[in-house]
């Protein structure tokens, strides 16, 4: 009589604590995603708009870093078709997801004026947006 009373409460007590361990693991996931596009954004931002090169106004406008620009400008300087700015997160989100993946999904980026207009991928970008780090991270040690 005692042994299938104890069992009852054992399995509820068992499926209490995988539902707990379910919930954690789901927010640890969800933390672990959130510093991941933390740490991609700080980067992006460490590349982009130098202040030390602010005096070179072509520093950000050649090469690998206008990819970056333009790239920049396309996650987070969007328009509605009457020019008010146009905020949209789950864009945001998978760009950056795609970004750090370093999907080969092609875009198109233009420039404000739509002066310049590029076909890359994610991997392209990506490849620029590392390289270009690297370049700064590498400076940082020569000063």
């Amino acid at each position: 009589d005692l042994m299938p009373m104890i069992g009852a409460r054992f399995y509820t007590h068992i499926e209490r604590l995988r539902v707990e361990n379910d919930t954690a693991q789901n927010e640890l996931l969800k933390e672990l995603e959130n510093g991941r596009l933390f740490r991609l954004l700080c980067k992006i931002n460490s590349v982009l708009d130098r202040p030390e090169h602010m005096l070179d106004p072509g520093w950000c406008e050649t090469g690998e870093r206008y990819i970056l620009k333009l790239f920049r400008n396309y996650m987070f300087h969007k328009v509605d078709e009457l020019g008010a700015p146009w905020i949209d997160l789950p864009h945001l989100l998978m760009c950056l997801n795609k970004l750090d993946a370093g999907s080969l999904e092609q875009l198109m980026l233009t420039s404000p004026h739509e002066q310049s207009v590029i076909i890359c991928t994610y991997k392209d970008i990506k490849n620029n947006f590392d390289k270009c780090f690297n370049e700064i991270f590498m400076m940082q040690g020569s000063l």
